[in-house]
């Protein structure tokens, strides 16, 4: 007989707080920077959409659209795009952090920074390792692609949200504009041009 693939797949515990309810009754997983009003807003808000799905279910909160993009209002004046968008950790987890502070939360930040420099880059196992935490730890990952690489699903310069992986694989389910897809953080670690970064939140006593 074959030898049995031992499937190593880390996912949020309940991944129907991530579920978003539209007042059509569609229904979305995570937020959608297209739900912006102001056209700035829409072209740049992918960071602060990446923080509210952090917060979102970091938080239990309910509710729809209206809920959503109510919070996405809110955390645009914390996690506030430049000229470049939101293209660093410290630019996301210092507003992460503001508005958990203004909100009453306790959280700390995890970042795993990958360089531009492929020598300085942590490897495959490093990268499963902070996601495997986090999603152990029931926390979505918020994952700055600032190059694709060879991956044709996946925008350049732009956040998205981690809800599981395979450890083997390194397939992860990601959470973009309100839709899931699957990636390759394997096939995206070996070709991205400009790396990225990866934060993920948790907050005191759990």
């Amino acid at each position: 007989m074959p030898p049995v693939r031992r499937v190593m797949v880390y996912a949020l515990k309940e991944p129907a707080r991530m579920r978003i309810t539209d007042t059509d009754g569609k229904i979305y997983v995570g937020g959608s920077q297209d739900w912006y009003a102001d056209r700035w807003q829409r072209a740049s808000g992918c960071g602060p959409v990446a923080a509210c799905n952090l917060i979102w279910y970091l938080t239990g909160r309910q509710g729809g659209t209206e809920e959503y993009k109510a919070l996405m209002r809110e955390m645009f004046t914390y996690v506030t795009p430049g000229l470049q968008g939101v293209n660093t950790a410290k630019i996301f987890t210092g507003g992460l952090l503001r508005y958990a502070e203004a909100n009453g939360l306790d959280i700390t930040t995890h970042v795993l920074e990958v360089a531009v420099s492929r020598c300085k880059r942590p490897g495959e196992a490093a990268v499963c390792s902070f996601a495997a935490e986090a999603l152990q730890a029931d926390a979505p990952i918020a994952f700055l692609n600032l190059s694709n690489g060879s991956l044709g699903n996946l925008e350049n310069w732009h956040w998205v949200t981690i809800l599981a992986l395979d450890t083997e694989t390194m397939d992860a389910e990601i959470s973009d504009g309100g839709e899931t897809c699957r990636v390759s953080l394997s096939v995206w670690l070996r070709t991205t041009l400009l790396g990225g970064v990866m934060v993920w939140a948790q907050r005191a006593g759990l």
